[in-house]
């Protein structure tokens, strides 16, 4: 199978619409916060992403090959 190739956007414009106010959302609300503020945000936002692989990530005792 062949490796998908990311394609970035090299202008705005290749971006749609519904993900530029997506973005701006995201970059307006995250402003509002100090900088010490937003590490403890991405800490904790990376804290549960890492308790989420944990849980749900992949097994390491999977079935092995039948024969």
């Amino acid at each position: 199978m062949a490796s998908l190739k990311i394609k970035y956007p090299k202008s705005i414009k290749d971006i749609p619409l519904w993900r530029q106010r997506q973005l701006e959302e995201d970059i307006l609300w995250f402003s509002r916060f100090s900088p010490s503020q937003r590490l403890e945000i991405i800490d904790r936002e990376w804290k549960e992403i890492q308790e989420f692989i944990k849980k749900f990530g992949l097994k390491k005792h999977e079935t092995g090959k039948r024969s």
